[in-house]
């Protein structure tokens, strides 16, 4: 176990030097806008065409199709060149958008909802391509500040994502909004013609691709499961901060306020856990930040007041961000590299996964009351965590070699 700790005030600088870096975080960046619109916008556009359960079907058809193919996808795409799959991907799903936003108020809801679903699909597994393409093209050395800067440009994309959405639906309609999707994805398929260069992950061995994708889910286990209860913290702090906001006898809508709080310190937290290694297994440092998380959450789910929910949500997101970046280190470590696009895919699914599971068990737990509804799975998530952080094993850890 490596204890060491090294300040690296120049290691982001180091990163964003690297050949290549900055057509891959603006390909990365218009890519995930989109993604973090479609929730909200796909609610209001399917209001407007019908109801909004037709949206909340049009969202939820969106998220799900993504969770289901992209382990499928990402494992796909380690067969084609990075560019070839992120540009087709990106393209279709940039047309899938335009014709949602050109159709939206003649077509029937079941048409409406499986354009949505084919939407989210098609591109589940361009996050887990860039994300591997990120880690083959970054010095080994440098892959820690890496990592943290591919998890800040994630919240950066949450932050601005619901704000674009209220703003573009103000100024005209829901269609709008998916119009912007549609450009801002294509514009991100235009951009991969930049991205790096990386070797073929597989180096031609088929046999080799065969075996790490057979061993995907024993040699991942650990983040996977850490991604899965990450995701139902993550469902449950956007599903009952809401109902908890108006027992509090304020409203519900400052849950968006709250929520941009959350993104803002969760950028600056994986900035700070970027800057320097950290002693302990990564692994064990992911269930450490996850638990933390949740031990904050804590007193917004006891306590009916505003001001202790803002603040409790305010400092749960320091931990957010740095919590996502040990899990995607230690998925990097524990994967052979002919597997990371489909192992990173995999990742983001059972994150997308956990987060689903959230909002049915705090839907069926609400009639019981907001307080119980949003502490007993806070609770939950909280003691999993605390057993993650208890060695598994002798297994030995660089202890952040990855991200030094």
């Amino acid at each position: 176990m490596d204890t060491q700790v090294s300040a690296r005030p120049t290691g982001y600088r180091q990163v964003m030097t690297t050949p290549g870096w900055w057509p891959w975080a603006l390909t990365t960046l218009l890519s995930r806008v989109p993604d973090a619109m479609a929730p909200l916008a796909l609610v209001l556009l399917g209001h407007q065409a019908g109801s909004f359960a037709v949206g909340g079907l049009a969202s939820g058809a969106h998220a799900i199709t993504e969770a289901v193919l992209a382990p499928w996808l990402g494992s796909l795409a380690d067969r084609w060149p990075a560019h070839r799959y992120l540009r087709l991907a990106l393209s279709v799903r940039a047309a899938v958008y335009a014709l949602l936003a050109a159709t939206a108020t003649t077509l029937p809801a079941p048409a409406l909802v499986a354009l949505a679903g084919v939407a989210g699909g098609v591109g589940a597994g361009v996050p887990g391509q860039l994300r591997a393409l990120l880690a083959r093209s970054t010095p080994r050395p440098l892959l820690h500040q890496a990592m943290s800067l591919d998890t800040t440009l994630l919240e950066l994309a949450w932050t601005v994502a619901p704000a674009a959405v209220a703003g573009l639906v103000a100024l005209g309609d829901p269609r709008l909004a998916v119009a912007t999707m549609a450009v801002l994805a294509a514009s991100s398929a235009l951009t991969c013609v930049r991205l790096p260069t990386a070797p073929d992950p597989g180096g031609g061995d088929r046999a080799a691709r065969r075996l790490s994708r057979g061993t995907l889910l024993r040699a991942a286990g650990p983040s996977l499961a850490l991604g899965v209860v990450g995701g139902f913290a993550g469902g449950t702090l956007d599903t009952a901060i809401p109902p908890a906001l108006d027992a509090a006898g304020s409203p519900a809508s400052l849950a968006g306020v709250l929520f941009t709080g959350y993104s803002v310190t969760s950028v600056l937290g994986g900035l700070v856990y970027g800057l320097r290694s950290w002693p302990g297994r990564i692994h064990r440092q992911a269930a450490v930040f996850l638990a933390l998380l949740c031990a904050v959450l804590l007193p917004s789910a006891l306590v009916p007041s505003l001001p202790v929910i803002a603040v409790s949500v305010a400092a749960a997101g320091l931990f957010a961000a740095p919590q996502i970046t040990a899990r995607a280190l230690t998925l990097q470590r524990d994967l052979p590299e002919s597997a990371w696009s489909a192992g990173f895919s995999s990742l983001y699914a059972a994150n997308g996964a956990g987060y689903g599971i959230a909002g049915f068990v705090i839907a069926a737990m609400l009639p019981l009351g907001v307080h119980i509804a949003y502490a007993v799975p806070l609770l939950t998530c909280l003691i999993v965590a605390l057993l993650a952080i208890v060695p598994a094993g002798p297994k030995p850890d660089s202890g952040g070699a990855e991200g030094k």
